[in-house]
């Protein structure tokens, strides 16, 4: 039975949402199908039955079934949802659709197909909420609810349908809902517009994301702006159209790169408009005063040096035999033996004049006259120019010196299977026997053999032979390939290749197909990097890259300061010159503190991050750690955002901490009066009244299909059931998993697992990615690094490691070198990558200009003109002229290696050889990082020197003047392609090897380690045995200096140890200590015998005193008046004062020597220099004595005591010399 008041209901809604729909324009709608409906007992959510009565035998309700419509609540977003209260985002039904059961798959065509009159269309004019709850009610009429369905979640608009399976106590039943942007409207809630346009507003479409797509030459938000020109600079140029590049005022070229020169700048350029910044050697106001007129005009001849005196102006210093303004005047010109070649010099008022031998020419005979030039040779002879001759290399037919002498080719037999053979002129011809053909009658015409070309078959017939060509070959003998490219098949400038069964197009870029008839879409896929957009072009493609990158696919880092001027502001910030500022200034700042920080200056080109809140590390790499305290319970899984956290409950939880537990009551499932119990994602229902079932629903069985869940198995026991779980799961109805996909963790690097049914999600932490966040995040691509500065890549961060010369956290500043005035004596400094330059004035050279050498000649050297101070490279080898003199560095520098001409790729990888020689191949180079068969050495005009020398790589022979360094590399970072000629080479090419080979001559051999396969032996002999060891330790020691420090050798750069022998200094033979020692002991053993016998004379004289001291009475000087004339009295007085002055105070006693020496004395008649050995004594009465030696002295009475002698002392003897002889006629010794 229908219910008709229900069918009006249901139609007067779908009428009024037709006219809503009419009259207003949505943005979108929410869509609801459904697939199939099951009430097998066609009852309602009460247990009542739809229509009827229940059978009073088996409680079933009767054949009517139930009139089935279905209504659609959405609502916002419910933690805990409520079915009371508004649909404020919309609602909608059906019509009466069906019975109990019913489904709306067609099964006639298709069963996939389903049938619209189960769609539920709500369309809504607002943005989308996304996350939203909806109610699904399954009605039999008005009040009479069938069944019900609560759900919430997240819907993404698109075209893919969400599948819901609805398992209830009452119907089961499948329906699929998705949400649709209406035309023109997209995005994730349908509130992105795009409408497709191409006026003077915009020039786009619209893509399925709903991002404008510009049309083909414009670009911008808006598709507003023309793509200029390729190449076009768009700061000095801009354009209206696309293709076009107009340049702004001050500007030129087709690119609008070259800016205007102030007006009347002769030999200037600028870097902005209206500048003149002179060239080289050029000054003045508009660049036109020449600065090295020597160097721009030369007017110096006859190897004249020319030296700049004013600007315009300058003086020659004229060699010998010359002279004149410019050295034109030649005085005595043959002395220098000018002509070459034999040519005989001859004076003349201009100069000189040579007379050349035959075959010679020029003004000094040496340009060899070319013979070949009248073309002399015949028959199209090739003519080979000699020396005073010519020689003719004829063809085969020809003879002669000018091959017009015919030859006859007869002579040779060449015919076979021929009557006879005639010569002709420029040839021959054969006359064949019958059956043979052919220009050497060598063909026979009744076969095939041999005769059927490109593999085709020969079959043999009565009347000769066929041919069978293969495919694409025609011909009598097939020799004729058939043309598939003659129609011309390839389309759109398709070059067209034959095959044997067809063709093959080779087609241009931007088509495809089999004849190029398809078109491809150049940005399909994006070539562009670095989230650049890709607009096509005509058979190209275009990147608008962003500011920070270049190139045609904005892959390559911008420098900035290569095509504008820059000033370092500090070592984090760059000025750029730009004419999109008011100020004209663009200020870059280093991206090392990456996207949450900011880079900082410190002194000495470092820096520091300050970081954005939620951020941390020393490059702000590092998002704080939320989730450290565990905040999310019951389970929950703790994703880390910025400053903040999010939580993952599992199922039964809910709230921002998983902290409550999700009343599944709450929709009251349990039927019948029972009563429901709430569980942890599950419920019980207490069933009265011998109600049985899940919910109560059931009088027959505990089990139904919907009381297990995840596949579990049913039992029923009599008043209740129990559930056999699958493995994995668990719980009273097997909705519990057991085994969470996260367990064990698959995340690698404390990436965070999201478990979901069978599979999980890795939320990786920046950083990392990939499926399990294995794989480090690349922070080095694009490279960050400017100026060659290699790029260490972190974990989301990266350093820059700078190339020698350069500076800052992304190696952007270049360090000016001249800073600290390097250069002396007023020279230029001129600043250069990681070193300087000094320009020196006149007279001065030297790398800082520091040596004078004054004025001096001018040297020649291979032909060549140098003037005085000039240092130029020969070889590995620095040279420099010094008044006349070269002076060379003494490296024997080797064969050259070098790419051979046909396997090198191009012109650019070809080592080139010193002018003269040509790369030839050498079988006996030692290959370190395969391939190298490309190498060979440079070819010498002469013999390379034989080495005679012991000190050789991989030998145990070393010497004063012999040193082996072990390089050990990392193979890793070794080119391919490198042999030990190249390591070689460039040990003999560095600067420190040329200045340590200035005095010496400087050897450098290597070879394959035996030892280490990653090792190469070098070889360093001085030469020189000199018996001084140390200038090879100093080379030894220098050369590994240098390859400690950074340069710009890739294969160097790969050294990771180096080991150093030298000699060992032997111990050198010293006679100084034992002579020292042999010295030492005399004295020590001459002391020990003085004092033995300074110690026996004591011993004697104390033994004689001591006899002496036994034989005397009394020893004191009675007083004595003695007269004496009167021409002693003067010199009496004199000897009393030097008395005085040799006597001690009153109390001192002196001790004279032994009276037997001044016995010795006095016979002797010597001269006196010591005082009276007399006692003498101040104190008491005083009376005058006469001392011996004509001493008279003042002596007082005085107990006898016994004599004290005193140290002897030089004071004590001081006096004046008396000539004993002089008194003794006149002084008498007084003794008692």
């Amino acid at each position: 039975m229908w219910n008709c008041m229900g069918i009006s209901k249901c139609l007067s809604i779908v009428c009024l949402l037709m006219v809503w729909t009419e009259v207003s324009q949505s943005s979108g709608s929410f869509e609801l199908q459904l697939t199939a409906v099951q009430n097998a007992n066609g009852q309602l959510s009460d247990g009542d039955c739809c229509d009827g009565e229940r059978n009073a035998q088996d409680l079933h309700c009767s054949m009517d079934e139930c009139d089935t419509y279905f209504r659609v609540c959405l609502k916002e977003y419910q933690t805990e949802v409520t079915t009371s209260g508004l649909c404020i985002y919309g609602t909608g039904s059906t019509n009466v659709i069906g019975g109990n059961t019913f489904q709306f798959k067609s099964t006639k065509n298709n069963q996939n197909r389903i049938n619209d009159s189960g769609k539920i269309v709500i369309p809504f004019q607002f943005a989308w909420p996304v996350k939203m709850s909806w109610f699904l009610f399954v009605d039999a009429g008005e009040d009479l609810l069938i069944e019900r369905s609560v759900r919430k979640g997240m819907i993404n608009p698109g075209d893919d349908r969400q599948t819901i399976q609805h398992n209830g106590p009452t119907a089961n039943f499948e329906y699929n809902i998705r949400v649709r942007c209406d035309e023109n409207y997209y995005g994730n809630k349908c509130n992105k517009q795009c409408r497709p346009r191409n006026d003077d507003y915009g020039h786009y479409v619209c893509d399925q994301f709903g991002n404008r797509g510009c049309l083909e030459g414009w670009m911008g938000p808006y598709c507003t702006a023309a793509i200029c020109k390729q190449g076009c600079n768009l700061l000095q140029g801009f354009c209206n159209a696309p293709g076009e590049c107009m340049c702004k005022y001050g500007w030129q070229g087709p690119f609008c790169d070259d800016c205007l020169p102030y007006p009347g700048c002769v030999h200037g350029t600028c870097v902005k408009p209206w500048l003149c910044s002179c060239e080289k050697n050029w000054g003045g106001l508009l660049c036109d005063k020449d600065l090295n007129y020597c160097g721009t005009n030369k007017p110096c001849k006859n190897g004249g040096t020319c030296m700049n005196s004013e600007p315009d102006e300058y003086n020659c210093a004229c060699s010998d035999s010359y002279s004149g303004k410019n050295c034109e005047i030649v005085e005595h010109s043959c002395v220098s033996n000018p002509c070459a070649n034999g040519g005989t010099c001859h004076e003349i008022p201009s100069g000189f004049e040579c007379h050349c031998p035959a075959g010679w020419s020029g003004p000094t005979c040496a340009k060899d006259m070319d013979e070949c030039a009248s073309n002399p040779c015949a028959q199209g002879g090739t003519c080979i120019d000699m020396e005073n001759g010519f020689e003719c290399l004829c063809p085969p037919q020809w003879a002669g010196k000018t091959c017009q002498i015919d030859a006859n080719e007869c002579m040779g037999n060449p015919c076979l299977n021929a009557y006879s053979c005639k010569n002709l002129i420029g040839g021959y011809h054969c006359a064949c026997f019958r059956g043979w053909a052919g220009q050497n009658c060598d063909i026979n015409v009744n076969s095939c053999h041999g005769l059927c070309q490109n593999g085709a078959t020969c079959k043999e017939g009565r009347r000769g032979y066929v041919c069978a060509c293969s495919p694409g070959f025609v011909g009598r003998h097939c020799e004729v390939q058939r043309n598939s490219c003659v129609s011309g098949p390839c389309r759109n400038g398709g070059r067209c290749h034959t095959l044997l069964d067809g063709f093959m197009c080779e087609c241009p870029h931007a088509y495809t197909g089999t004849t190029c008839e398809v078109q491809s879409n150049p940005c399909s896929p994006n070539p562009c990097q670095n989230k650049a957009q890709c607009h096509s072009l005509m058979e190209d493609f275009y990147c608008a890259c962003p500011d920070d990158y270049e190139g045609k696919t904005c892959s390559e880092l911008k420098d900035h300061c290569k095509t504008n001027p820059c000033e370092v502001i500090d070592s984090c910030t760059v000025a750029v010159a730009t004419n999109d500022t008011q100020e004209g200034v663009w200020y870059i700042s280093s991206n090392v503190c990456g996207p949450h920080g900011r880079c900082i200056s410190q002194p000495a080109g470092n820096f520091t991050c300050s970081c954005e809140p939620g951020f941390t590390g020393t490059y702000c790499h590092e998002n704080v750690n939320d989730c450290v305290s565990s905040p999310c319970k019951n389970g929950g899984t703790c994703i880390d955002g910025i400053s903040s956290f999010q939580c993952f409950c599992p199922d039964g939880w809910e709230g921002m901490l998983c902290v409550m537990d999700v009343n599944e009551c709450s929709r009251n499932p349990c039927k019948n009066g029972g009563r429901c119990v709430d569980l942890v994602n599950d419920f019980y229902c207490q069933c009265q009244d011998n109600w049985k079932g899940k919910t109560c629903h059931s009088r027959e069985s505990q089990c139904d299909s919907s009381t297990c869940s995840n596949g579990g198995t049913c039992f029923d026991h009599g008043d209740t059931f129990r559930c056999t779980c699958l493995s994995g799961w668990g719980g009273s109805t097997c909705n519990t998993g057991k085994n969470s996909t996260c367990d064990p963790n698959p995340c690698e690097n404390s990436g965070t697992c999201v478990g979901g049914g069978d599979a999980y999600t890795c939320i990786c932490k920046d950083g990392w990615e990939g499926p399990t966040c294995a794989q480090n995040t690349n922070d080095c691509n694009p490279t960050p690094c400017y100026n060659s500065g290699v790029c260490v890549d972190g974990v989301n961060w990266f350093r820059c490691e700078c190339a020698p010369g350069f500076a800052g956290p992304d190696c952007r500043i270049n360090i000016d070198e001249c800073q600290t005035s390097p250069c002396a004596y007023g020279s230029t400094c001129v600043d250069e990558i990681n070193s300087f330059r000094c320009v020196c004035p006149l007279g001065w050279a030297g790398p800082r200009c520091q040596e004078f050498i004054g004025i001096g000649k001018a040297c020649r050297y291979s032909g060549l003109q140098f003037p005085h101070g000039s240092q130029w490279e020969e070889e590995c080898n620095t040279c420099q002229c010094v008044n006349g003199s070269v002076r060379c560095s003494k490296v024997q520098c080797g064969r050259r290696p070098c790419l051979l001409h046909r396997v090198a790729s191009g012109p650019d990888s070809i080592a080139p050889c010193p002018r003269g020689q040509e790369c030839v191949e050498h079988k006996f180079l030692t290959c370190f990082a395969p391939p190298c068969h490309q190498w060979g050495v440079c070819s010498t005009p002469d013999p390379p020197l034989a080495l005679h020398t012991q000190c050789e790589p991989n030998c145990g022979y070393l010497d004063n003047s012999c040193a082996r360094i072990t390089l050990i590399f990392n193979r890793d970072k070794v080119p391919q392609g490198t042999i030990v000629e190249n390591i070689c080479l460039e040990l003999r090419y560095l600067p420190i090897t040329q200045t340590l080979a200035k005095e010496r001559t400087l050897l450098i051999l290597c070879d394959l380690s035996y030892f280490n396969s990653d090792a190469v032996e070098v070889a360093m002999d001085g030469q020189e045995r000199d018996g001084n060891r140390d200038p090879i330790q100093e080379a030894a020691s220098a050369i590994i200096g240098a390859l400690s420090k950074r340069h710009n050798s890739t294969v160097m750069l790969a050294v990771v140890e180096v080991k150093v022998e030298t000699q060992v200094k032997p111990q050198s033979v010293d006679h100084l200590v034992p002579v020292l020692c042999v010295v030492f002991s005399v004295l020590w053993i001459f002391c020990i015998v003085v004092c033995v016998w300074w110690t026996r004379k004591r011993k004697k004289e104390r033994e004689r005193e001591s006899a002496v001291e036994d034989s005397t009475v009394n020893n004191l000087l009675e007083p004595l008046r003695v007269i004496l004339p009167q021409r002693i009295d003067n010199l009496d007085k004199d000897i009393q004062y030097e008395c005085k002055k040799l006597m001690s105070p009153p109390d001192r006693t002196c001790d004279g020597a032994e009276g037997e020496e001044e016995e010795e004395l006095r016979r002797g008649g010597m001269k006196l220099d010591k005082c009276s050995t007399q006692k003498c004594s101040l104190a008491g009465v005083q009376d005058r004595v006469m001392c011996k030696g004509g001493v008279i002295c003042t002596m007082r009475s005085a107990p006898v005591k016994t004599p004290h002698r005193t140290v002897h002392s030089p004071k004590d003897n001081r006096c004046k010399n008396l000539s004993a002889a002089n008194f003794s006629e006149n002084v008498k010794d007084h003794y008692v």
